[in-house]
């Protein structure tokens, strides 16, 4: 194999990613990289190596369904009929907890019991904050009233996600049974297969399930249920860094082209994400409604972007789903990340100099609730835990 050919594999799988097959493992890296702009190279490695060895590569076809029933109040389109029969629910035949003991015999923590409909904002909220600095250091903060609090002890690790209960949370150091699945309490799992290079972990709304990824050559993607210690596979079309629709029904891809339920079904085409998908810097999607109507995109043309390993995160560009334009929030904001909720409301948390603005909006786009916190960070403040139990 050329030099040159094997160097770019080599930056596409990582240094330090499990071995794999070398065209496996582009091709599978060749999908993520797509969702993110940076395809080219990817599919030229893939191209390359079809001619050497005679392998094929087989591309997803998108198929369009019939377009959704349009919503009045918002202009926008609703999901197709969530009783579609499932697609792209095959199997794949890996190991319930991909030969790792963490999950042996475990019965899960229980319900978190900590979503609810919220009519203004919860007393207790957890930020991630990120310094704007060379170590680029993360805490994990939490305020009471308008008290700030560490939310762990020491700093998140890498691989690091919290639920949105801001009590569990997952982190890995990288190896392949390295994952620890942990509670603000002390539980504590060890020997969880979960590989966060590329993909990250995807915590329901209700905080009892969360979309791990095993490394393997396509970093496989299955469900755990925390509440009951299940393991399930999930589609391949929506199982790298997706995002949930806030009333925990759906699961969205990362360029935001397809949503489906865990199990398959239900799937919907996302008919504006060719706006997004074809513009520069385009990272993912951050956050969505739960009629699947409106979104949250990041951009970002950094390096990091480039390489895959910046998560989106901020309300970049909120858009109409069907059509990919633009929309404005219902306030205004400086640096925002959007959390929707399941009926349709939504938290704006932005990140201004020296302070947090949050502000509750109703599906109507009225102001509900506001509150202004102390700033905690220079690179960026993140809302992640926004329930009580």
């Amino acid at each position: 194999m050329p030099d040159s050919i094997r160097e770019v594999l080599q930056g596409i799988a990582g240094d330090e990613g499990p071995s794999q097959d070398l065209a496996a493992g582009a091709y599978r890296r060749a999908r993520t990289i797509r969702r993110r702009r940076f395809s080219a190279v990817a599919v030229a490695v893939v191209a390359a190596l079809a001619m050497a060895g005679g392998a094929t590569a087989s591309i997803i076809d998108r198929d369009r369904v019939e377009p959704p029933v349009g919503d009045p109040t918002t202009g926008t389109t609703a999901p197709t009929d969530p009783a579609t029969t499932p697609q792209e629910a095959t199997p794949t035949g890996a190991e319930a907890d991909g030969g790792c003991s963490g999950l042996d015999g475990w019965s899960g923590w229980g319900p978190s019991a900590s979503m609810g409909d919220l009519d203004q904002l919860p007393e207790a909220l957890v930020f991630l904050v990120r310094q704007d600095d060379l170590d680029g250091l993360e805490t994990l903060v939490r305020f009471d009233g308008q008290t700030p609090s560490n939310a762990i002890d020491g700093e998140p690790g890498p691989g690091y996600a919290m639920a949105p209960d801001g009590d569990r949370f997952i982190s890995s150091n990288g190896g392949t049974c390295d994952g620890t699945l942990e509670t603000a309490g002390g539980e504590r799992i060890d020997e969880v297969e979960v590989w966060t290079m590329y993909c990250k972990p995807s915590w329901s709304p209700d905080s009892d399930r969360v979309v791990l990824n095993r490394a393997d050559p396509e970093s496989t993607a299955y469900l755990l249920d925390v509440a009951t210690g299940a393991v399930s596979d999930v589609p391949a079309a929506v199982g790298c860094s997706a995002t949930w629709s806030p009333d925990g029904e759906f699961l969205v891809s990362a360029d935001g082209a397809v949503a489906m339920r865990p199990d398959g079904s239900g799937r919907v085409e996302l008919a504006g994400a060719d706006a997004w998908t074809e513009a520069a810097g385009f990272v993912g999607v951050a956050s969505i409604s739960a009629d699947l109507t409106r979104a949250c995109l990041h951009f970002d043309d950094s390096e990091a972007a480039a390489s895959g390993h910046v998560d989106a995160e901020r309300c970049d560009r909120y858009v109409d789903t069907a059509t990919g334009d633009e929309l404005a929030l219902p306030v205004a904001a400086q640096h925002p990340n959007v959390v929707f909720l399941a009926d349709g409301s939504m938290i704006v948390c932005d990140d201004q100099y020296g302070q947090i603005v949050l502000t509750m909006v109703d599906a109507e786009g009225t102001v509900m609730d506001t509150r202004t916190l102390e700033g905690q960070g220079s690179g960026g403040t993140f809302l992640r835990g926004y329930y009580t139990g």
